[in-house]
């Protein structure tokens, strides 16, 4: 049996606005994210999911608190559902980046499976914990990061991880049949 699950990413924060690596830092949900985290929901509770898990990080949280309220579904945080940790590139925006880091920010993106952010996480350390932290039940909805859903599509797909890209308050459709997750069409961005 075909079993659904719907990443959703949560709402915008000033700081992804900003253009900024944000990975583990904690920001809360700007006004134009909570419209967005509440749209979301609106469209998830049509779906009836039968489990809510989050990222532990407060704008994941507040994200799921939304879609808490409009499915009766009580969220359980998982600290594995976390962005990237961007390490020493965390609260910068590209252009700052490559300004203090260049050599660093150059081999991370040539090879960002084995090369992490100084102090951070390759994408192969990212993938890893979070295919493990998925939820395999029936409807189940994960709130997650934008890094987080493109390591799953990108893994899903063979891809390349920065060929994707998933707005704030969208959600991805996945179907998982006990042993492959696959993507499905429906995914579903705010408006």
């Amino acid at each position: 049996m075909s079993r659904r699950l719907y990443l959703v990413r949560h709402g915008a924060t000033t700081a992804n606005r900003e253009g900024r690596y944000i990975g583990w830092d904690e920001h809360a949900l700007s006004p134009e994210g909570l419209a967005q985290a509440e749209k979301a929901a609106q469209h998830l509770a049509r779906l009836a999911p039968a489990s809510l898990v989050t990222s532990d990080l407060r704008r994941c949280r507040e994200t799921a608190a939304a879609i808490a309220r409009a499915t009766g579904l009580r969220p359980a945080a998982d600290r594995r559902l976390r962005e990237l940790d961007f390490g020493r590139f965390s609260g910068l925006t590209y252009a700052e980046i490559a300004a203090a880091w260049p050599a660093a920010l150059a081999a991370w993106l040539a090879d960002p499976e084995r090369v992490a952010p100084p102090g951070g996480e390759t994408q192969a350390v990212l993938r890893r914990r979070v295919m493990a932290a998925l939820p395999r039940t029936h409807k189940a909805v994960a709130v997650t990061h934008g890094g987080v859903i493109r390591t799953v599509l990108a893994h899903l797909t063979g891809r390349d991880f920065f060929s994707w890209a998933v707005p704030p308050g969208g959600v991805v459709a996945l179907s998982w049949d006990g042993e492959r997750l696959r993507q499905e069409p429906e995914t579903w961005q705010p408006r």
